[in-house]
This record gives C-alpha cells, sequence and structure tokens, in this order.
C-alpha cells in the first residue's frame, strides 16, 4: 500500500513539495478519523447495554474477518487504542481471560473531561472470578492517563477501597478529591481529555447474560 506512494523497501524516498504536502495533511485526516472510528463507534452490536455509554472495546475476530467481510472498522478502533489481540483479551469465555469494557462518556452524553468531576457507582457481586479495574487513558496519546496523583487507574484489589454496606463501590474521578473520598478516588488532568477501560478478570455468567449491570459515569460539576 506504500509503494504508490513512492516508499519502497531499500530506495531513498524523495517526496516533492505537493507530495510533502498531501501526506502531512493526510497524516492530520487519518489521525482525526481514527479517533472518530474509536471514540463514536460505528460498528453494530457495540453497545453493551442498551441506553447506556458503555462499549465492547474489542470486537476482533482474530483473523479480522467476520461474516466474509474484513474488520475495517472494527480492526480501526481496537488498534488505534490498543496492542495486539488474543482469546484472553476478546472476553468471551466464562471465567477465562477478560473483559473490556469501553466508555468516552458520561451518562449525558458529553465527552469526559479532565477538568470535570464525576462519579460512577460499581453494583455488588461484580460478576468476576478474579477482580475488577477501571483504567483511565488519554484520549489524544491513547497511553494511561498520568496524573500527580500517579497512573490513574483502580481496582478492586486496592487496599484500602471503601465498599458500601450492600458491597457496592463508589469511585470519583476529577482533579480533586471530594471529601473522605480519597481511598476510592482516582485523579484526572484539567486540559485533557480521557477514556476508560472497565475491565472484568475472569467474567463469570451475570456479565454474559446481562443481569449485572454497571452504571454509567455521572457528572458532579
Amino acid at each position: 500500500m506504500l509503494l504508490p506512494l513512492g516508499i519502497a523497501k531499500g530506495q531513498p524516498f524523495n517526496p516533492d513539495d505537493g507530495q510533502k504536502k498531501t501526506l502531512t495533511e493526510a497524516a492530520v485526516v487519518g489521525d482525526l478519523l481514527g479517533r472518530l472510528t474509536a471514540y463514536s463507534k460505528r460498528v453494530e452490536g457495540s453497545e453493551v447495554w442498551p441506553g447506556k455509554r458503555w462499549e465492547y472495546a474489542n470486537m476482533v475476530e482474530l483473523d479480522q474477518t467476520y461474516k466474509g467481510y474484513g474488520q475495517i472498522d472494527e480492526r480501526g478502533s481496537w488498534f488505534y487504542e490498543a496492542i495486539g489481540n488474543t482469546v484472553g483479551m476478546q472476553g468471551r469465555t466464562l471465567g477465562f481471560g477478560q473483559v473490556y469494557l469501553e466508555a468516552q462518556k458520561d451518562s449525558n452524553g458529553a465527552w469526559l473531561d479532565g477538568a470535570k468531576s464525576y462519579h460512577l457507582r460499581v453494583p455488588p457481586d461484580a460478576p468476576v472470578e478474579q477482580f475488577w479495574s477501571f483504567t483511565l487513558y488519554d484520549n489524544v496519546t491513547r497511553g494511561p492517563l498520568i496524573a500527580p496523583q500517579g497512573a490513574a487507574d483502580i481496582s478492586s484489589r486496592k487496599k484500602g477501597l471503601a465498599v458500601n454496606e450492600d458491597g457496592s463501590v463508589d469511585l470519583y474521578f476529577g482533579p480533586k478529591a471530594p471529601t473522605d473520598a480519597s481511598a476510592n478516588f482516582v485523579q484526572t488532568v484539567p486540559g485533557k481529555g480521557w477514556f476508560t477501560y472497565f475491565r472484568l478478570y475472569g467474567p463469570k455468567q451475570a456479565y454474559f447474560n446481562k443481569s449485572w449491570q454497571l452504571n454509567d459515569i455521572e457528572l458532579v460539576q
């Protein structure tokens, strides 16, 4: 695919001014198309629970084909955000591997903003054999979001995590921790948008039959 652009193994690449302009513009458009494909998925069946903002992050078959067609959008979405794909990463086997659920927007449909504060309640009896986790990512670099607090992630394995009497867990995301919630707080960075993966390690039946559902991320202020 690079040959028509003048790029060939072992040969010098000497684009003229017109090619430089075209390729520079194409790189910008390509990055924007990657973001659109990843963060505003147009793949049928990407919605996890009707009426909620959570989407399946990984919908790519291992051979990257489905029903006889190449998974261009599915592949573009997943590999814009992630590297590699295995059976264990597809989240399809009871009690095995991990599930990747993705959210880029709050319950109102607004993009998640590092300058704003959010709350999310994880319902009790999360359907996992091992543990669940939230990891926040910079939506430009797609790398893990790093805040003054450190890596922006939290999991059910965290020492000192506050758990409600009914087994639910309240999580808070934002630039500043709310009062008396520091153990369940994940810091974000003003000026940076973010998205998150909710991972279930060793998913149980309640995930697959959807009798357990994760709440949307809600704006606090």
